[in-house]
């Protein structure tokens, strides 16, 4: 990431499909730095934006309970406000831009919050927040792409498997009705991929795998997330600071 002087820097231009291919998805892991041109400016407004609707999501979740439709109808308006991305839009020149700015805040903010375990906690947690939410905005068809844009490979079961399984399934999901289970993809991943799903009995396990409804997901993922985020926090302060 570098940076000029210049309020009036002008933006790389890009073709449409260079575009869609640097930012595919309205959430991601965050794994690449960004290698663009921003101004100072710009750094400056990124991260005081970034900064507010983190402590915003912390706010929403002290005073309301996390994934209520207050706390969505609040978080969704907040983003909206800010200019960043809450759910899967066609793309576009402004799309780009808002994903941009998604991305590059993301790792301003790291240069501030990997310096001490208990910044680094904060900052994972209301990461960790924003990606749930993110998340359970996807269409399934966004989450298949998702998952396999990041190498993640959580095979669905067929439809047969499904109905054989179906009495299983229901038994073992907190709110999961048949009509809600026909609805839905169920994912066959190792079940060690799956132990917090496992330890709270939320899951059927059988010869190894865990089978976990649509719905549930998100659990899996955002482990991944977690897992992910906190490894490249750890990263000695010096490190951290060469993006």
């Amino acid at each position: 990431m570098q940076f000029s002087r210049n309020r009036k820097m002008k933006a790389t231009r890009l073709a449409g499909d260079q575009r869609a291919g640097i930012y595919p998805h309205s959430i991601q892991f965050y794994l690449q730095p960004p290698l663009e041109n921003i101004s100072l400016a710009e750094f400056e407004t990124f991260a005081v934006e970034r900064l507010k609707l983190l402590k915003t999501i912390e706010n929403l979740g002290v005073t309301y309970v996390k994934g209520s439709q207050q706390y969505k109808d609040k978080l969704e308006g907040e983003l909206k406000k800010l200019s960043f991305p809450y759910r899967p839009q066609r793309s576009s020149e402004q799309e780009y831009d808002i994903r941009k700015k998604d991305h590059i805040s993301h790792f301003i903010l790291r240069l501030a919050y990997c310096q001490t375990e208990e910044l680094r906690r904060w900052f994972i947690q209301q990461e960790m927040d924003l990606f749930r939410f993110r998340f359970n905005e996807l269409l399934q068809e966004n989450i298949k792409d998702f998952l396999h844009f990041n190498n993640l490979k959580y095979d669905t079961i067929s439809n047969d498997v499904k109905m054989e399984l179906q009495e299983k399934l229901i038994n073992s999901t907190y709110g999961l009705s048949q009509p809600k289970l026909e609805e839905q993809d169920v994912y066959k991943v190792p079940f060690q991929a799956a132990l917090d799903l496992v330890r709270a009995r939320k899951v059927f396990v059988k010869a190894g795998f865990a089978f976990i409804p649509h719905q549930e997901i998100v659990t899996i993922v955002l482990n991944d997330f977690r897992t992910k985020l906190s490894k490249a926090l750890a990263v000695p302060v010096p490190s951290c600071l060469n993006i």
